[in-house]
């Protein structure tokens, strides 16, 4: 991404023109020259030709905490079946299959889930909308990499929207209601703080529920 805006912004002057990763070698390396020597945009970090390859390469396996949150758990797990079909407030289908994570934050948090709109800003549930936070779930810690938690938008604002933390996140202690750990596939939440989070949340690559389903 890197490499893409300093071609954009300034790859005329050198006289390059075109896809980073369709430069031959000898431009590849007047690109990564240029963009080192030049601190305004070394600054920004270290760039690269060469596109990561997809993240969506392989399946987390999360084990739910039903008996401390029944009412997040079937939310959930139905979400990821689509067996209740269609919301009643959104009239959008109930399934997580095919949508983005929208918000992935370097260290802190892999957010999706928004089966409404996509971005952040929707969310619905098999109650046909917002429901309560579940006090065992509340008391519950975000305490390392993998922890599955409620996204909110405050006290009682439950809806489709989750997140994995991607390393401990004290933070979130009591405002999220935590129902679930990863329990495989964790390489897969290390590669995606590795490839696709920014310290922003923009997302450097997409990651893509492309199945989901129970076990």
């Amino acid at each position: 991404a890197r490499a893409e805006a300093w071609m954009k912004a300034v790859g005329a002057q050198y006289g390059l023109s075109g896809a980073v990763e369709e430069l031959d070698e000898e431009s590849q390396q007047l690109l990564l020259d240029s963009y080192a020597a030049d601190p305004s945009w070394s600054s920004k970090g270290e760039a690269s030709v060469t596109k990561p390859a997809p993240v969506r390469a392989g399946r987390v396996v999360v084990e739910l905490f039903e008996s401390d949150c029944p009412k997040t758990v079937a939310n959930f797990k139905a979400l990821c079946t689509g067996e209740k079909g269609v919301g009643k407030s959104s009239k959008k289908p109930l399934h997580y299959k095919g949508f983005k994570f929208h918000r992935i934050v370097t260290g802190f948090c892999c957010q999706g889930g928004d089966i409404v709109r996509g971005d952040g800003s929707g969310g619905d549930s098999i109650y046909g909308g917002a429901f309560n936070d579940e006090k065992k779930g509340l008391a519950l810690k975000h305490d390392a990499a993998g922890v599955l938690s409620m996204a909110n938008s405050g006290k009682n604002t439950n809806t489709s929207q989750f997140f994995f933390t991607l390393g401990p996140a004290p933070q979130c202690d009591g405002k999220h209601t935590v129902f679930g750990k990863v329990v495989e596939g964790l390489d897969i939440i290390t590669r995606i703080n590795a490839e696709a989070a920014s310290p922003e949340g923009a997302p450097r690559v997409d990651v893509t529920i492309a199945d989901c389903g129970l076990l």
